[in-house]
C-alpha cells in the first residue's frame, strides 16, 4: 500500500492483529451498517467537507481521555482495508464523549453514529446517537512522524492518528505548562526570526520554517483540569525541565487546536536535563569593571511606608513580595557586577521606602558591598508606574557629573525616560557613559492599522517606529550633549524591546556601536516569547570601548525556566520555590567585563 508516502514524514504500513473472540458472539446490530470512513469525514483539507452532516463510522479505538478532567472523548483510527490511497486524508478521528457513555479500551473496534463537526479545528464526531463494541484485542503500530515536516498540510494529514516519534526532540518552551501542562518541542532550538535574520522577506521565511518545526506535547488533559499533571508534579525548584533539555522518542495521538498541532501521549514523557543551570559567573578582575542590566519583572515594594498592597503591578501580596524579593536579591548578589541598570522596578521616587531603596540596602546587606543607587530626578523619573535604575558599588567606581535623562518623545510617553551617568573606575581618572533604557515594548498595539507604529507584518511587531526613534534620539543626544561628547567610552544597555537584526539595535550599529556578544556567544539570547529564544535585552559599546571587552555574557537563569517557579506560584506548590536566583525575573541578565 502507498497510502501517504510523504516526504519528511515516514509512514510505516499499518498492522492490526486480532487478538482473541475465536468463538461466535451474536453482534449489534450496528455491526452491519454501511459506513462513512474515517477519510471521507476528514476530507484532504483543513476542515471536513461533511460538517454538519449525520454519519456512522468505524474504527480502532486508540487512546481514550473520556472524562470531563481529560479530552472529552477518545480517538479512533481505520483499518488498513477501510483506507484511500490519498496522502492528503488522515485515518484518525477524534470522537467528542462524555462519561455517560461507557468507557472504551484502546483496541476497541467500534462502529459510532454521530455529527461530524469542527471544533478549534479539530474536525471530529459529537452528538453520538448509536455506538457498538463489535470486537476487541486490536492492536495499532503507529506511523512514524519526524520533525521538521515541509507543509502543514502533512500535520493536517495525521490529525487524529497514532505516531511515533523516533528522534530525540529538544523542549523549546513551556509557557502553558502552568495551566494546561504542556510543552513545546522542536527538533532543535528555534529563534525569533528577526533575532538572526533581517525584517522582513527573511524573517517571514524563519517564521514559516519554525512553524513547521515545532509541535506541542499535551498531558491528555481539560484545560486548568483538577487532576494533577504527570509532568507538573515531577519539577520542584531543584528538578526543572528547562528550554534545551531533550525529549526522548515518545508515542502518541496527534491532534490540533487552532492551527497548533500537538502529541497526546501514550507512553511516558522522558525529559533528560542537557540545558544544565549555570553557574553564577566569577568575580571580575581587579582591572575590569563589571556592567550589567537586569529586567526585575515588576519589582514593586507595596506603596507607602506602609507597604501595601496589591500595588498597580508586581506582587500581589506581602507574602508575594517577600519570595519575588529573595529571588531578585540572589540574582543580583551573585551577578559579581559593579554597575548594574535596572528595568520594571516601581516608581515611587527615592526615599527610604522606595523600592530602589530597599533593593540597594538589601543587596548592600547580602554582599557586604557598598552599594549605592543614582537618584536620577527629584522625585520620581517619568509619570509611567514603571522607571528605571541604576545602581553601583561605591567601591568600585564613582560617579561623575549629575545624571542626564532625554524627554523627547517618544521617550516619557512610550519609551521610558533613560539614566545617563558618567562613571570613573577607581584605578583609572578615564570616564564611562552608561546609559540604561527601556524602550516602549511590543504589545498593546495601535488599533489604527494605518498608524506607523502598526504591525507592518515584517517580523519586528508593534511600536517598531518608536524604538526606532528612541534609539536615534539616545545617539544623537550622547553624541551631541556638550558633557557627554568629550567622553568615548560609552555603554547603551538595557531592555531594548528589539531583537539582534531589527531597527533599533541596527540604528545603534549605524552609529558606531558594537554589539561584543556575537564574539562571545553569537547564539547568546535573554528571552523566551512563544517558544522561540532571542535577545530584547542589550549591550552596546562604543567603538572606542570594543576593544577593552574582555567578557560579554547572559547569566542564562531565568529565560529558559519555567513559569511556574516564579515567586507568585508558591502558594500552588510549595515545591517550586526556592530563594535561588533560577526563575527571579522572566528576562536574563546581560553583563560585561570592562579593562581599564
Amino acid at each position: 500500500m502507498n497510502k501517504k508516502n510523504i516526504v519528511r514524514i515516514s509512514f510505516t504500513t499499518l498492522s492490526i492483529l486480532a487478538l482473541a473472540n475465536c468463538a461466535q458472539v451474536t453482534q449489534p446490530e450496528l455491526c452491519d451498517s454501511n459506513v462513512t470512513p474515517i477519510h471521507a469525514i476528514q476530507g484532504q483539507g483543513f476542515q471536513s467537507p461533511l460538517t454538519g452532516q449525520q454519519v456512522t463510522t468505524r474504527g480502532i479505538v486508540t487512546g481514550n481521555w473520556q472524562s470531563e478532567a481529560e479530552l472529552g472523548g477518545f480517538f479512533l483510527v481505520s483499518k488498513p482495508d477501510d483506507r484511500d490511497d490519498n496522502s492528503l486524508t488522515s485515518e484518525g478521528l477524534f470522537v467528542q464523549a462524555n462519561e455517560n457513555l461507557p468507557r472504551l479500551q484502546p483496541g476497541d473496534w467500534v462502529y459510532l453514529t454521530g455529527t461530524v463537526a469542527e471544533s478549534n479545528d479539530l474536525t471530529q464526531l459529537t452528538n453520538l446517537t448509536h455506538h457498538a463494541v463489535c470486537d476487541s484485542g486490536y492492536s495499532v503500530e503507529p506511523t512514524v512522524l519526524n520533525l521538521p515536516v515541509t507543509s502543514t498540510e502533512q500535520f493536517e494529514a495525521l490529525e487524529g492518528m497514532p505516531v511515533h516519534i523516533n528522534q530525540n526532540l529538544v523542549v523549546n518552551g513551556h509557557y502553558q505548562l502552568l495551566r494546561h501542562g504542556q510543552i513545546d518541542v522542536a527538533h532543535e532550538r528555534l529563534f525569533t526570526p528577526t533575532q538572526h535574520r533581517r525584517p522582513g522577506a527573511e524573517a517571514r521565511a524563519q517564521a514559516k520554517s519554525n512553524a513547521l518545526a515545532r509541535l506541542v506535547i499535551d498531558d491528555n488533559l481539560a484545560p486548568n483540569s483538577d487532576l494533577p499533571s504527570s509532568l507538573k508534579q515531577t519539577i520542584t525548584a531543584s528538578n526543572t525541565v528547562r528550554s534545551g533539555d531533550t525529549l526522548a522518542p515518545l508515542h502518541g495521538i496527534l491532534s490540533d487546536f487552532r492551527g497548533s498541532y500537538r502529541l497526546q501521549p501514550t507512553s511516558s514523557v522522558e525529559i533528560s536535563q542537557t540545558n544544565p543551570r549555570p553557574v553564577a559567573p566569577e568575580a571580575p578582575a581587579a582591572n575590569t569593571v563589571r556592567v550589567a542590566a537586569f529586567n526585575v519583572l515588576n519589582y514593586f515594594n507595596g506603596e507607602g511606608p506602609n507597604k501595601q498592597f496589591p500595588t498597580d503591578r508586581g506582587a500581589k501580596s506581602t507574602a508575594d513580595f517577600a519570595r519575588q524579593h529573595e529571588k531578585i536579591i540572589a540574582a543580583l548578589s551573585q551577578l559579581n557586577a559593579d554597575i548594574i541598570g535596572l528595568l520594571e522596578l516601581e516608581n515611587d521616587g527615592y526615599t527610604s521606602h522606595s523600592a530602589i531603596a530597599e533593593l540597594t540596602s538589601a543587596l548592600a546587606k547580602a554582599t557586604g558591598q557598598p552599594w549605592r543607587f543614582v537618584q536620577a530626578a527629584p522625585e520620581k523619573l517619568g509619570d509611567d508606574a514603571i522607571t528605571n535604575g541604576l545602581i553601583y558599588r561605591s567601591d568600585r567606581v564613582t560617579p561623575q557629573g549629575e545624571p542626564l535623562t532625554l524627554t523627547t518623545p517618544p521617550f516619557g510617553r512610550l519609551s521610558r525616560l533613560p539614566i545617563i551617568q558618567r562613571f570613573s573606575p577607581t584605578n583609572t581618572v578615564e570616564n564611562l557613559v552608561i546609559a540604561v533604557n527601556h524602550f516602549k515594548s511590543k504589545g498593546g498595539c495601535p488599533k489604527d492599522s494605518s498608524n506607523p507604529n502598526a504591525n507592518q507584518n515584517d517580523g519586528q511587531a508593534c511600536w517598531n517606529e518608536a524604538r526606532t526613534k528612541s534609539a536615534e534620539l539616545l545617539a544623537e543626544f550622547i553624541d551631541n550633549h556638550a558633557d557627554l561628547k568629550r567622553f568615548p567610552l560609552r555603554v547603551l544597555m538595557g531592555d531594548f524591546n528589539a531583537y539582534a537584526q531589527e531597527e533599533p539595535i541596527q540604528t545603534f550599529l549605524q552609529y558606531g556601536y558594537y554589539n561584543r556578544i556575537d564574539a562571545f556567544n553569537p547564539h547568546a539570547y535573554s528571552y523566551v516569547y512563544d517558544a522561540q529564544a532571542g535577545s530584547l535585552d542589550h549591550l552596546l559599546v562604543s567603538s572606542q570601548l570594543a576593544a577593552r571587552v574582555v567578557h560579554q555574557a547572559i547569566w542564562s537563569i531565568n529565560a529558559d525556566e519555567p513559569t511556574l517557579l516564579q515567586y507568585n506560584n508558591a502558594d500552588v506548590n510549595n515545591n517550586w520555590y526556592a530563594p535561588s536566583p533560577y526563575r527571579a525575573s522572566d528576562h536574563d541578565p546581560i553583563y560585561a567585563d570592562i579593562q581599564f
